[in-house]
């Protein structure tokens, strides 16, 4: 008999694979500061030819039907403040989901992480922390965050794809490249990097090589 779900799936949506492979692929998409569960699941059935969707939650309400994987202040000289102890707990939650997922699902890939902005940030920091759990990690429009201080860099590497967008005003390139750049250098990180002329969203080019280089998995 299957265990219940865990937290992390609370007002989750899923979009079931229209192809009849066993064991498919499962993708998990992470959503960005503010936003929902439904926002980037209007990607799911452009994904769902090959592989089952998750697309989850972030457990912080911060009001007009938005939501947060972790808090975010500014101190007087405009600089942003991480609560790192949400974003920790939020990590641990994605993580109980893996496990179950790993024990549900045992013949079948590990999940990939799909996040955009907050969620994508949240996803780097969850390939250095638990890449035993996943499979590989898409991050759009965030950054490698680096400066967490519990995070650990001795892990074994597993496969990212960082889209970066040149004309985001929200996370900046010269805040995005440099870090991932430091990831690859320092901490050896298995990380492609692509930059493309987009505000803070996912073009369509940007969509595509994330198709292709799931394609190359």
């Amino acid at each position: 008999m299957s265990e219940a779900l865990p937290l992390v799936f609370h007002e989750s949506r899923i979009q079931e694979i229209k192809s009849a492979i066993e064991n498919p692929q499962e993708i998990w998409l992470l959503h960005g500061y503010g936003s929902h569960q439904d926002d980037l699941f209007g990607f799911a059935p452009y994904l769902s030819k090959d592989y089952r969707i998750r697309s989850l939650r972030a457990p912080h309400p911060i009001g007009g039907g938005g939501f947060a994987w972790y808090e975010l202040s500014f101190d007087f000289q405009g600089i942003r403040k991480t609560n790192e102890e949400e974003a920790q707990a939020s990590i641990m939650r994605i993580a109980e989901g893996l496990a179950w997922h790993q024990r549900e699902y045992p013949l079948a890939p590990r999940p990939v992480l799909f996040g955009f902005s907050q969620g994508g940030i949240l996803a780097n920091a969850m390939a250095s922390l638990h890449p035993g759990l996943m499979r590989a990690v898409i991050s759009i429009a965030s950054y490698y965050p680096l400066e967490w201080t519990f995070l650990s860099h001795n892990r074994p590497a597993i496969p990212q794809f960082a889209a970066v967008g040149t004309e985001d005003g929200v996370v900046q390139s010269t805040l995005s490249l440099p870090s991932y750049d430091r990831a690859q250098r320092e901490f050896g990180r298995e990380l492609t990097v692509k930059s493309y002329p987009m505000p803070h969203t996912i073009s369509p080019s940007c969509f595509r090589d994330v198709m292709a280089w799931l394609k190359d998995l």
